[in-house]
Order: C-alpha cells, then sequence, then structure tokens
C-alpha cells in the first residue's frame, strides 16, 4: 500500500528513523488540496494539507499496515485518510495524515525547520523545480518577517 508524504517525512533522515529503513518512494501529486502550515507544534506551524487548493506534490512511500499502525501512535493530533494520487500520470490510492480541526490554526507562524525538512525532502526524490522554489519561497518570507 502507499502512503503519501508531503511535509517533513519527506526528508530522508526523518523517513529512516521512522520506518528503520528508506521507503520505495515515487514522486506523486495530490490534485484539488493545499499546503497550508497550520498544524500546532511547540507555538510554530508544522505542514498540513487541506481541500480546495491547486495541488500538493510530495511522494508516496510503499508501507505496510505495521508501519501505518506505528503513524497512528506517533502521530495522534493526525488522522488518516485515504485519498487519490496521481503518479506518473495515472492515478492512485495512497493513505495521508492530516491534522485534526482542533490542532490547527492558521495564524501560527510558520516553524523554519519542518520547511528546511520539506526542501531537502523534495530535493532529494526530485519534486519539480517550481514546486521547491515555491518551499524556498515560505523560507525566504520567514527571514523578512
Amino acid at each position: 500500500m502507499w502512503l503519501f508524504v508531503y511535509g517533513t517525512l519527506m526528508d530522508p533522515e526523518k523517513a529512516k528513523r521512522i520506518f528503520k529503513r528508506l521507503p520505495k518512494a515515487k514522486i506523486a501529486f495530490l490534485p484539488n488540496y493545499e499546503l497550508v502550515l497550520n498544524k500546532e507544534g511547540m507555538g510554530k506551524g508544522n505542514p498540513n494539507v487541506r481541500e480546495g487548493g491547486k495541488g500538493v506534490w510530495g511522494v508516496i512511500y510503499e508501507v505496510d499496515e505495521r508501519d501505518l499502525r506505528k503513524l497512528d501512535l506517533i502521530s495522534p493530533k493526525y488522522y488518516r485518510k485515504l485519498v487519490k494520487v496521481i503518479v506518473n500520470g495515472k492515478e492512485e490510492e495512497a493513505w495521508i495524515y492530516i491534522a485534526k480541526p482542533e490542532f490547527t490554526n492558521d495564524s501560527l507562524k510558520p516553524d523554519r525547520s519542518c520547511i528546511e525538512r520539506m526542501i531537502r525532502g523534495a530535493k532529494h526524490h526530485g519534486l519539480p523545480d517550481e514546486y521547491i522554489k515555491w518551499l524556498e519561497s515560505l523560507l525566504k518570507s520567514l527571514d523578512n518577517e
């Protein structure tokens, strides 16, 4: 089965630490969602997605039920949902983790370390340059505040 990741789990170091291996990965696109940094985490905004955007780039990891149960335990502020993502022009079903509404706040300032991990992961997996530049612009906007 597949797990779509869009945040810090794209970073290979974090993925290896969580899964005890680097799962097989493919670039994927989640249509009709947007990336937001509104999941509360130590007073900062962590990665999340919500419906209604132009789409989110990420990767799908090949995982098993044990991996998902582990993520369920270590991510209690997120819920798991089955979504359809686009991989190499074809639709695939994948699990995704989305922050529970009671743990989101749109006024939070994004967490710099989360964006840095996302950029590292996006570059590692070869996500589109435009998307990487957009992530980098989020980082630069923090520098200008």
